[in-house]
């Protein structure tokens, strides 16, 4: 995420996130292929949807830049977004750290991957794991392992 405190960076209400006009420019061009669909939840079908189209952008963009930087009100849900994506760039130091406090490597990465679970269920309001979520991430696991479930050690 780029540092608001950069003169380089706006708010884009759009996003309701702080961009610069190089991640601006990037989103453009992977959002307006012209192509989508929108879930309509009453009678759970998708319909086409028209995108703005990247010129629009560009213009928005433009005007966005060529003012003065003001201040934006990122909502919860982007600020839970960020806050998980800088606990996952701090993923190499906090597995070393949790190894450096006697745990192996494999308990280290599980820590560190159950910390930010608990951190996203958090943010999201999302109740603890269910039985069946703990049997597939456990078979997850044992596959990245190359362990059949139950197999011992």
């Amino acid at each position: 995420m780029p540092d608001k405190n950069d003169p380089g960076v706006r708010f884009w209400p759009r996003l309701g996130l702080y961009i610069s006009k190089i991640d601006a420019e990037e989103y453009i061009s992977k959002t307006t292929t012209g192509t989508g669909a929108v879930l309509d939840e009453v009678v759970e079908e998708f319909s086409p949807s028209i995108s703005i189209s990247p010129e629009a952008l560009r213009v928005e963009i433009d005007a966005l830049f060529e003012n003065p930087f003001e201040e934006g009100k990122m909502s919860d849900e982007n600020q839970a977004i960020i806050a998980a994506l800088t606990m996952e760039k701090q993923r190499i130091p906090r597995i070393k750290e949790l190894m450096a406090e006697g745990m192996d490597k494999v308990e280290a990465k599980n820590t560190f991957n159950g910390e930010l679970d608990i951190f996203v269920r958090e943010a999201l309001g999302l109740p603890d794991e269910t039985e069946q979520e703990t049997e597939y991430r456990l078979r997850a696991l044992a596959i990245r392992e190359g362990k059949e479930l139950g197999e011992e050690e």
